[in-house]
C-alpha cells in the first residue's frame, strides 16, 4: 500500500487541519503519562520490583541522571542546575554512587544491563576522571553484557577530546549532540553559542574517536526563527552526515520554568511559522533519504530505528526511541525515572534533597504509579501507535473479557473523524496504519485512549 508523502500535500490543507485540531496533550513517553502518578506509592512496590528482576534472567536498562551544566540553556526543560562548585558535583556523584550500590545490594541475584544512557544536565560537565569512577562503579554493581549498548547526550561546548576517549574505552558507542540551531541570532537568544566549523570539528572528534552512531538535537520554534534560517540549519547539519536527528518542537512554558521568561514570546514565531518547519524539515530529510520515525525522529534507512520501524518492533521508553524492545529500566540520580512491567517510580528532583536521602539510608522516591492490566494493555496500544504507526487492540485484551475488549473498540470508533481526514487508513487485518500525514498527529491520536486525560488538570505542550 503506497502512502501519499507529506510533500505531496498541499500546505494549506496541511494548516487547516492543524488550526481545527489545536489541542494541548502529552507526549506520551509514558503510559500513564507522569500528571497521573502519586506521590503516596508504597516503596515496598519498588522493593517487590526489584526482586523480580533477579528472578526474570533478563538484563535491564539502567539511566544515570547527571543535573550540573557549565551555564544555563533559556529553552531548556530538563531537570538540570548550573554550577561550577567542583565540591557539589563530586557529594552528588558519592551519593548516586551509594545509590547504585543499594539497589545492588537489594537485587537477591545479579542483574547486568543491556542499555546504557547517560543524560541530565550535561554529563559531560563532569571531569573525565569523575565520569570514569562513576562508570567503573557502575560495572562493579551492575555489570553491562557483552554486547551492551552505551549512549550519552553531550554538549560539545564543554566535551572534550578526553571525554570522548573515556567512552568509548568504556564502550560508549552512540553520542547525541545538543545542537539546537546554527543561526548565530537564534543561539545568542538562547544562550547557546557556537559555530558550524567548531561543530563540524567535533563531529569528526566523534568519527575518529570510534562512535558508531551520532545523533544530533535540533528545535524548531526557538526565537528569531524562520523558515528560510532553519532551512539552512538543516542543510548545514546534512553535512555533518548524522546517523539520526531529533526536531523537538520547543515548549514555551514560562510559568513552570522561570528562566524561559526571558525569552519574549513577540520573538517567537507565529504558529504557521513554526508549523511550517516541522513541515520542512520532514520533506527535507525525507527527501535526503532519511526515514521519518516515530512523533520527531529521523534516522538513515540502514540504522537500527528505520529497521525496527519497518518490522514493527520499535520502542520507547524515557531514554528515548530503540529497537530494544520492552526491557525493564532502574533510573539512578536526581529527577530519575524506573520503568518496570507494572510499575513507574521517580526520584527526589532536587540534587541536594536527593542527596541528603540517600545519605540518610532513606529511598529517593517520591512519585510513582503501579499499572493495572487496563494501563498495561493501553500502554502497548500507545506505544505501537507512537512508534510503529498502527493502531490494534492488543491480544491481551481478549483476556480481560468481551466487555473490556468493547470499550477499546469504542476508543476506536472515536478515530473515525480522523480516517475521514486521511490521517489514519483501515487495515484489513483490523485496526488502522498512520498515514504520513496522520504521523504529525500522533499525539492527538493516541489521546483518545488516555483513560486519565479528562481529569488532568494540567497545561500540556502543544500537540503539533
Amino acid at each position: 500500500m503506497k502512502l501519499k508523502p507529506l510533500s505531496e500535500i498541499p500546505e494549506e490543507r496541511i494548516f487547516e487541519l492543524v488550526e481545527r485540531m489545536d489541542d494541548r496533550g502529552p507526549r506520551y513517553t509514558s503510559y500513564p503519562t507522569a500528571p497521573v502518578w502519586k506521590s503516596d506509592l508504597p516503596v515496598e512496590y519498588l522493593s517487590e520490583e526489584l526482586a523480580s528482576l533477579s528472578n526474570s534472567d533478563r538484563p535491564v536498562a539502567v539511566y544515570l541522571h547527571l543535573p550540573y551544566c557549565r551555564q544555563r540553556c533559556l529553552y531548556c526543560g530538563c531537570n538540570s542546575f548550573i554550577t561550577y562548585d567542583s565540591e557539589r558535583i563530586a557529594s552528588y556523584l558519592a551519593s548516586l554512587q551509594r545509590e547504585i550500590s543499594q539497589v545492588a545490594a537489594a537485587l537477591p541475584q545479579p542483574v547486568s544491563y543491556e542499555w546504557l544512557h547517560l543524560g541530565g544536565g550535561t554529563p559531560t560537565h563532569l571531569p573525565p576522571n569523575a565520569l570514569a569512577g562513576l562508570l567503573d562503579h557502575l560495572e562493579r554493581q551492575l555489570p553491562g553484557v557483552e554486547s551492551a549498548e552505551r549512549s550519552i547526550e553531550v554538549d560539545p561546548r564543554v566535551t572534550t577530546p578526553e571525554h570522548l576517549q573515556l567512552l568509548r574505552e568504556r564502550g560508549f558507542g552512540r553520542i547525541s549532540i545538543g545542537l539546537q540551531d546554527l543561526n548565530p541570532q537564534v543561539q545568542q537568544a538562547i544562550q547557546r553559542e557556537y559555530s558550524f566549523v567548531e561543530m563540524q570539528a567535533f563531529v569528526k572528534s566523534c568519527r575518529q574517536s570510534g562512535f558508531q552512531s551520532i545523533n544530533i538535537d535540533l528545535i524548531y520554534g526557538l526565537p528569531f526563527q524562520t523558515r528560510v534560517s532553519w532551512l539552512e540549519t538543516l542543510e548545514q547539519v546534512l553535512q555533518l552526515a548524522p546517523d539520526r536527528l531529533a526536531c523537538f518542537g520547543y515548549a514555551h512554558l514560562p510559568e513552570r520554568l522561570k528562566h524561559q521568561r526571558l525569552i519574549k514570546e513577540e520573538n517567537l514565531p507565529l504558529s504557521r511559522e513554526r508549523l511550517g518547519m516541522l513541515l520542512d524539515a520532514n520533506r527535507f530529510l525525507v527527501k535526503q533519504g532519511y526515514c521519518a520515525i516515530g512523533l520527531d525522529h529521523f534516522a538513515l534507512p540502514g540504522d537500527k530505528l528505520a529497521l525496527a520501524q519497518q518490522s514493527g518492533s520499535l520502542w520507547r521508553n524515557f531514554m528515548g526511541y530503540t529497537e530494544i524492545r520492552g526491557l525493564e529500566m532502574i533510573g539512578f540520580g536526581a529527577s530519575a525515572i524506573s520503568e518496570f512491567n507494572t510499575l513507574y517510580t521517580q526520584s527526589e528532583p532536587n540534587p541536594e534533597r536527593y542527596r541528603e536521602l540517600i545519605e540518610s539510608g532513606k529511598s529517593p522516591l517520591i512519585r510513582g504509579h503501579r499499572l493495572d492490566h487496563d494501563d498495561v494493555i493501553r500502554r502497548q496500544l500507545i506505544n505501537d501507535l507512537m512508534c510503529n504507526l498502527i493502531i490494534r487492540i492488543p491480544e491481551a485484551a481478549d483476556q480481560a473479557g468481551v466487555e473490556y475488549r468493547a470499550q477499546l473498540e469504542n476508543c476506536l470508533e472515536r478515530l473515525t473523524p480522523f480516517c475521514e481526514d486521511d490521517l489514519i487508513i483501515p487495515l484489513d487485518s483490523g485496526g488502522y496504519q498512520v498515514t504520513p500525514l496522520g504521523q504529525l498527529f500522533l499525539r492527538n491520536l493516541a489521546m483518545q485512549f488516555d483513560r486519565y486525560l479528562p481529569d488532568q488538570q494540567v497545561t500540556f505542550s502543544r500537540t503539533v
